[in-house]
C-alpha cells in the first residue's frame, strides 16, 4: 500500500501501520479498529469520526483532529497528545496511563471506565466531558477547564486540580482522597457522597457547595465553609 491510498473512509482494520508516514493524512471516517500504530508520529493527522476501537497507540505522537472518533478500548499508554482535538470522542475503557493531554480539547468526550492514572491534563478544555468510573489516580489537571464535567464514581486519589475551573462539575461517589483543589473554582460543585479524606481546597471558591453527605475527614477547607 502506498501513501496516496490514505484517504477518508479507508479500511485499515487490524493493519500494522508502524512504518507508515501518517502525519497530516486525511483519514476522516477511516476504519482502524485493532490497528497497530505504536510509536507512530501522527502529527496533525485528520481522524475525525474514525473508528479506532481496540487500536494500539502506545507512545504515539499526535496533535491532530480526532473529534468524534471512537477509541473504545484503545491503548494510548505514554502517548503524546498535547493539543490534540478529542472533542466528542469516545474513549470508554481506553488505557491512557501516563498520557500527555496538556492543552487538548476534550470537550464532550467520554472517558467512562478509562484509565488515566498519572495522565497530564493541565490546561485542557473538557467542558461536559464524562469521566464516570474512570481512574485518574495521580493525574494532574492544573488550570484545566472542567465546567459541567462529570466524575461520578471516578477514582481521583492524589489527583491535582489546582486552579482548575470546576463550575457545576459532578463528583458523587468519587474517591478524591488526598486530591488537591487548591485555588480551583468549585462553585456549584455537586459532591454528593464523594470521599475527600485529607484532600485540600485551600483558597478554592466553594459557593453553593454542600459537603453534608461527603466524607471530609482531615480535609482542608477555606474558612467559613461548613463540613
Amino acid at each position: 500500500m502506498t501513501d496516496d491510498t490514505l484517504e477518508p473512509g479507508v479500511d485499515l482494520t487490524g493493519r500494522d501501520l508502524r512504518d507508515r508516514r501518517l502525519a497530516g493524512a486525511p483519514l476522516q471516517e477511516a476504519t482502524l479498529a485493532d490497528a497497530d500504530l505504536r510509536e507512530v508520529r501522527l502529527g496533525d493527522v485528520d481522524l475525525r469520526g474514525a473508528d479506532l476501537t481496540g487500536a494500539r497507540l502506545d507512545g504515539v505522537e499526535c496533535a491532530g483532529f480526532l473529534s468524534g472518533a471512537d477509541l473504545t478500548d484503545a491503548t494510548l499508554v505514554d502517548a503524546d497528545l498535547r493539543r490534540v482535538d478529542l472533542s466528542d470522542a469516545t474513549l470508554t475503557g481506553a488505557d491512557l496511563r501516563r498520557a500527555d493531554l496538556r492543552e487538548g480539547n476534550l470537550s464532550g468526550a467520554v472517558f467512562t471506565e478509562a484509565d488515566l492514572s498519572e495522565a497530564r491534563l493541565d490546561g485542557v478544555s473538557a467542558r461536559e466531558a464524562r469521566f464516570a468510573d474512570a481512574d485518574l489516580t495521580d493525574a494532574t489537571a492544573t488550570d484545566a477547564g472542567l465546567v459541567y464535567t462529570a466524575f461520578a464514581d471516578a477514582t481521583l486519589r492524589q489527583a491535582t486540580f489546582d486552579d482548575a475551573d470546576l463550575l457545576a462539575a459532578t463528583l458523587p461517589g468519587a474517591d478524591a482522597t488526598r486530591a488537591s483543589f487548591e485555588g480551583a473554582d468549585c462553585a456549584e460543585l455537586l459532591v454528593g457522597d464523594a470521599d475527600f479524606t485529607h484532600a485540600t481546597f485551600a483558597d478554592a471558591v466553594l459557593d453553593g457547595v454542600d459537603f453534608s453527605e461527603a466524607t471530609v475527614r482531615g480535609t482542608e477547607l477555606p474558612p467559613g465553609v461548613e463540613r
